[in-house]
């Protein structure tokens, strides 16, 4: 290093949560992304305590210009070979940390639950999770029971969303189409309209869709097509034409046939939500923009 070059601060960061599920792998995507955009080298690696750690692992892996590694680590074994290091692990306990950030899940872990883990004195805590106006309650919660926090996440129906590949069985339905779509979500589950003509503005009002409407109903099928759906459902039997699986075949679309009608899938659909991995580009993506919206990373380094 030149004598007029800054210093630069090597820094690792621990990213834990109160319980399992809470949040770790969206605030450490979007932490390292962060960090990343400014210019720093980072890595980002997941701790090997659990089973989700593989998943995770592969998942964090994705984060564009960030060294990763596609499976978990042990504790005693993280790199060391960057500005900074973005640690994700279950507990904080035998890992060493410039910083550690705290998730805690809005309306998940009770106060003895979320005090337990604030007595390790993070330097910040994240609540992910939280209903529309509910950041300044949230986080006054957390500074009532002794903590900083730095942030709040706002619930995101992306996020929440269950992959194509978790839909399919759920509605007992065959699976065709684009297969790197199989682990993708969309925001919106649309049910088709009445008239493929009345479609065309319900169809661009809802651009990241997963859409669903009666096999024989093709005219709504193709409509919605030239709309680019993730993934097209067609309910209570198989298309009446083969038209719309040969697209399938051939385009970047998500094909489901179901004998479920219309409601019943809705109905087997609809709990999927909330329930669902932090899995797929999409919701890596959103991840990264809700962090960097949301949380002041460069208080961290």
């Amino acid at each position: 290093m030149h004598a007029d070059e800054p210093e630069r601060l090597v820094t690792r960061i621990l990213v834990t949560s109160t319980l399992a599920g809470d949040g770790k792998s969206v605030v450490a995507t979007g932490i390292a992304s962060a960090l990343r955009a400014t210019g720093a080298t980072v890595r980002l690696v997941r701790i090997d305590d659990g089973d989700s750690a593989a998943a995770d692992a592969r998942q964090l892996a994705r984060v564009n210009g960030v060294r990763g590694a596609s499976e978990p680590v042990s504790a005693s074994e993280i790199p060391s070979d960057t500005d900074h290091t973005v640690v994700e692990a279950l507990e904080a306990e035998g890992i060493e940390a410039d910083r550690t950030v705290l998730v805690v899940r809005h309306g998940e872990a009770d106060d003895d639950t979320v005090s337990r883990a604030l007595s390790t004195q993070p330097d910040a805590v994240v609540v992910n999770g939280v209903p529309e106006h509910g950041g300044p309650a949230a986080r006054q919660r957390i500074t009532d029971l002794g903590g900083n926090a730095a942030a709040s996440i706002p619930q995101d129906r992306h996020l929440a969303a269950p992959t194509v590949r978790d839909i399919a069985p759920s509605i007992e339905g065959e699976l065709s189409g684009d297969e790197e779509l199989f682990d993708e979500a969309s925001r919106d589950l649309v049910i088709g309209p009445v008239s493929a003509h009345e479609g065309m503005d319900y169809f661009r009002k809802y651009p990241d869709k997963t859409l669903i409407t009666r096999h024989d109903r093709i005219d709504i099928a193709l409509g919605a097509l030239d709309y680019e759906p993730l993934c097209l459902i067609l309910a209570g039997g198989e298309p009446t034409l083969p038209y719309v699986a040969q697209r399938a075949e051939r385009e970047s679309f998500a094909l489901i046939t179901t004998s479920l009608t219309t409601l019943e899938a809705v109905e087997a659909i609809g709990p999927l939500y909330g329930d669902s991995a932090f899995i797929g580009e999409r919701k890596l993506a959103r991840a990264i923009e809700l962090v960097a919206d949301n949380v002041p990373t460069a208080a961290l380094v």
